[in-house]
């Protein structure tokens, strides 16, 4: 989530809290389940498309925009399903979004199209947390070690550290199981919303920084949609009494051959933890999402905290932690890794 509790920086999850949500069953994966903010499981009910067009807190009575797929067809594509709250987000916002997603989807190769929900002011039908500026919420499967790793082992991974959580659960995003083929990778069900602030001040240029007292929506939406895609991390959260992870924590190390298993940081490696491409925030002592960069990875999309006048960019490093997710890298996104 992308929160701020200072005027000068995103605070606990900046981009935006995540949820889990459960919407159908799977007869390799199982059941789905919505995980709240506070890491707590519970089966959900209601149809997949639950919330679109809602006019619930911060919504609108006004018709929602047609919805927007961006992406090349037989590869990536992100269908964004504009709720009705949009109709009355200032101009600039639908393409600051949409250019947010066309970028994404030109950087991976798998055929897939991620169908997300999108919300201003408002994430399915329901307020932002407080100092919220995006947060995003995600249908999911809980899932088993083997089933995680030998998806990623087919795209050249290994798994080989001292204390892999073999035992454990793993929780993999709708999108995440489309990408792996465990489900339909076209199916219109709705994997995941995001909303953004209808509060604070926002830049809804696509490039460039913005101006010193506004925020930027365009990063904020690589930020969350990215979320959606399985850019995660619960570190051996308990979860239905069970230790969970994701699939991005198998690649948060605290030294070579060993992984983090903890909110306490860590760093990112694709390679048994010998090279490091970017610190992981420390949760446990800062706040903000596990799975976001530290401060030290300065000015980037995926940064736990920003300040207003930042400008995040989306670099080389961010494009292989995606890739490690389980997504095929583009002619254009083997270039930018």
């Amino acid at each position: 989530m992308f929160d701020q509790s200072d005027p000068m920086r995103y605070a606990a999850s900046p981009f935006g809290a995540f949820n889990f949500l459960d919407h159908q069953t799977n007869s390799i994966l199982g059941a789905e389940y919505l995980m709240s903010d506070s890491g707590a499981l519970s089966k959900a009910s209601g149809a997949s498309t639950h919330g679109i067009g809602s006019t619930g807190a911060g919504g609108s009575s006004a018709a929602a925009p047609a919805p927007t797929l961006v992406g090349a067809a037989g590869g990536l594509q992100i269908d964004l399903i504009w709720d009705s709250s949009v109709a009355t987000a200032p101009s600039g916002f639908l393409q600051a979004v949409t250019s947010a997603a066309q970028t994404i989807a030109s950087l991976f190769s798998t055929k897939e199209v991620v169908n997300v929900d999108v919300g201003y002011g408002e994430i399915a039908g329901s307020p932002l947390g407080a100092g919220a500026l995006g947060e995003s919420e995600s249908y999911g499967y809980l899932a088993n070690y083997s089933t995680v790793t030998n998806a990623l082992r087919a795209d050249g991974y290994s798994f080989t550290a001292a204390n892999e959580p073999t035992s454990s659960q793993f929780f993999l995003t709708s999108a995440q199981t489309k990408a792996m083929g465990y489900v339909n990778p076209t199916s219109s069900s709705l994997d995941g919303y995001v909303g953004f602030s209808s509060s604070y001040p926002m830049s809804y240029a696509t490039s460039g920084a913005p101006a010193s007292n506004q925020f930027d929506l365009y990063s904020i939406a690589e930020h969350e949609i990215t979320e959606v895609m399985g850019r995660i991390g619960v570190e051996g959260a308990n979860m239905n009494g069970a230790a969970t992870y994701t699939p991005l924590d198998l690649f948060n190390y605290s030294k070579a051959g060993v992984l983090e298993r903890s909110a306490k940081g860590g760093y990112f490696s694709i390679n048994d933890g010998l090279t490091n491409l970017g610190t992981y925030n420390d949760a446990a002592a800062n706040g903000g999402d596990i799975a976001d960069w530290a401060s030290s990875v300065a000015n980037n999309s995926f940064d736990a905290f920003t300040a207003p006048g930042t400008f995040g960019a989306l670099t080389s490093n961010d494009v292989l932690e995606v890739a490690a997710l389980g997504y095929k890298l583009s002619a254009l996104g083997s270039e930018v890794a």
